[in-house]
């Protein structure tokens, strides 16, 4: 694993250069590199770790006209005689799919993967990204030119892009703490969607969607003992598969369900006493080290930690994910994600992780809360329920920035006028739609007028119209959080360290396998994730099991409001930042205030609304202002 970049049909222009310096931006990606220059065309680039071997991220045939590099990994492949056995690295195993199948090569292959191929004879460029969006890749395109990378910096390396922000996907960024794909925040840098191909020839472009995640629900008659063996035997040949390529890897652990099923798996089927990383803090109710004690216990592993805290050091800190992060964001988890792979990449150089589960089986509170509303709608709530309202309601936004009565009201109101799966959403977001026409400038409002940050979770609700109201919930974070949010920090924060992340829950076979569930061995009653309860609880610990969810929480407003006032004063309301004409000065100088006064609320400055305008401005400052 490590990371890619190319140019395709620059002529006149020392690709090789170009390319130099594109993998150089992201050299933490992996510490050796190589460079094809062999076609007129196209130049392509790699960054790897030393462990692996070059036909693992770059094959070429012997006929000298196809050319494939990738990130990532391929855990399954057909097993026949499609892939001759020479074939050893997956990058070559790819290449030799390519030639006999085409396209379709991708239909056979599972695991986390960016992959770039040149076919030479067609002239043809193909960029494809994995099925759930585990690696990424981004692309710009102009005229007939089209440069990629794995991040975002390396298409900003290559000298090509005049940097442009785009103030609609700012708008997205405020309204779902990250941006919806494909759109980026650099305006004309685009992400390749998971399950998707690119593929551009002679100037055009097309996209094509070879994988959806469909729920199959043919048969809701089973037993719950049946769903559970078969949960059990598809996420033990998920992890078996992964360990096959890894024997040696090592997991993070956090001592919730999802992290030590994973760990409970390794050691079953390794049998070995592997190494496990948690990250913690100093402050006592956000640590959650001794939980995954209790776990490498249990099951005889060793137990690395890290406490983690700052001094001051965190203003740099933060602006260091953000180019890491290639922007802004607001899911401060990364901050022990970061921590947890330094500790993790000083032992071991590949991690399993346990991320995913949340999005596909139903793990988080906010489910179980938009079930209890569905429990307990009113016809009035149904009647509030219609577009003429949210229109009226809408035009009157948030009067003071204050936790008013009035205030309140509105809020209440405009959500009820949502159905409940949007509700979740309108609750959730940094800037909400009635603080917008506060917060935001005249120009800035004028820009979005009509943008509908909105429609693009309607549009995905609206695919699964004829589903349950949970599944429609987890169809939404399964293309959109998960793989704009969850992914992203995972990715970032682990490969900041040239550290290999894995997860068994991205396993093809188990995610089509969690898609035939019913809702009820999803969620059943209060109890979320219940199908992984009844199935791995055996391999755990009675602690695990009756752990409280917390996912990763962190003193985030003591390190800011307690330790860094200043900062966020200076970052926020300094003339730079002002200057940019997005927001009213006034009312952001109000929400900072009420902010550093500890009078949070979710129309007075939330540490939400706070992280995602600061990490916003540093973002301007990291890539826009600077050369990045």
């Amino acid at each position: 694993m490590g990371g890619i970049s190319g140019v395709q049909c620059l002529k006149g222009t020392k690709k090789k250069y170009l390319i130099e310096e594109m993998i150089k931006s992201f050299k933490h990606r992996g510490n050796q590199s190589y460079i094809d220059n062999s076609f007129q065309d196209v130049c392509f680039g790699v960054r790897h770790s030393q462990r692996s071997l070059l036909s693992q991220v770059f094959a070429i045939n012997s006929a000298k006209d196809l050319l494939v590099i990738m990130d990532g990994d391929i855990f399954q492949y057909p097993a026949d005689d499609s892939v001759k056995n020479e074939a050893i690295g997956d990058a070559q195993i790819i290449l030799e799919l390519y030639q006999k199948y085409g396209k379709k090569f991708v239909d056979m292959i599972d695991g986390p993967y960016s992959i770039a191929i040149w076919n030479n004879k067609l002239k043809e460029l193909i960029l494809v990204r994995d099925r759930v969006g585990a690696k990424p890749i981004f692309y710009l395109k102009i005229k007939d030119t089209v440069v990629f990378s794995s991040e975002i910096k390396g298409i900003l390396k290559s000298g090509l892009y005049e940097k442009s922000v785009d103030l609609n996907a700012v708008d997205n960024f405020l309204s779902y703490w990250y941006v919806p794909n494909p759109m980026t925040l650099f305006e004309g840098i685009f992400q390749v969607r998971p399950g998707y191909m690119m593929i551009f020839k002679e100037g055009r472009v097309s996209e094509e969607k070879y994988w959806r995640y469909r729920y199959e629900h043919s048969d809701l008659n089973k037993s719950e003992s049946y769903y559970c063996e078969k949960y059990y035997d598809i996420f033990l040949k998920a992890v078996s598969r992964r360990l096959k390529k890894y024997p040696d890897a090592g997991a993070f652990l956090s001592g919730g369900m999802d992290s030590s099923s994973v760990a409970a798996a390794m050691a079953k089927i390794s049998n070995s006493n592997f190494k496990v990383f948690s990250g913690g803090f100093k402050e006592k109710e956000y640590n959650e080290i001794n939980d995954a004690k209790i776990v490498s216990d249990y099951l005889g592993l060793s137990h690395y930690a890290t406490i983690i805290e700052f001094k001051d050091n965190f203003p740099n800190f933060f602006e260091k994910l953000v180019w890491l992060h290639d922007g802004p964001f607001s899911d401060t988890s990364a901050i022990p994600s970061y921590f947890a792979s330094k500790l993790a990449k000083s032992e071991v150089d590949v991690v399993f992780t346990g991320d995913f589960p949340d999005q596909i089986l139903g793990g988080s509170a906010h489910y179980m809360k938009a079930l209890d509303r569905r429990e307990n709608d009113t016809f009035l709530k149904f009647f509030i329920r219609n577009s003429m309202i949210n229109g009226a309601v809408k035009k009157l936004p948030l009067s003071s920035g204050t936790s008013s009565f009035f205030d309140k009201m509105k809020r209440k109101i405009y959500r009820e006028t949502f159905s409940i799966e949007m509700q979740q959403i309108i609750s959730n977001m940094p800037v909400p739609e009635l603080m917008k026409p506060c917060l935001y400038s005249l120009e800035m409002m004028a820009v979005t007028k009509k943008n509908d940050p909105l429609s693009y979770a309607s549009s995905l609700y609206n695919e699964v119209s004829n589903y349950d109201l949970l599944d429609r919930m987890l169809y939404f974070d399964t293309h959109s959080y998960a793989p704009d949010d969850l992914m992203v920090k995972v990715d970032r924060m682990t490969m900041a360290h040239g550290l290999i992340a894995i997860s068994p829950f991205h396993d093809r076979e188990f995610v089509e396998f969690v898609a035939t569930l019913p809702s009820f061995m999803k969620i059943k009653g209060r109890e979320g994730k219940y199908i992984m309860r009844k199935a791995m609880g055996h391999l755990l610990p009675e602690h695990t099991l009756m752990k409280t969810k917390k996912g990763f929480d962190m003193p985030i407003d003591q390190w800011l409001i307690q330790k860094n006032p200043t900062y966020v004063k200076e970052l926020l309301l300094d003339t730079r930042t002002t200057s940019r004409g997005y927001f009213n000065k006034q009312f952001l100088e109000q929400l900072v205030n009420n902010f550093l006064n500890q009078k949070t609320d979710y129309a007075s400055g939330s540490s939400a609304t706070i992280i995602s305008l600061m990490t916003l401005e540093l973002f301007h400052r990291v890539f826009i202002d600077n050369a990045a």
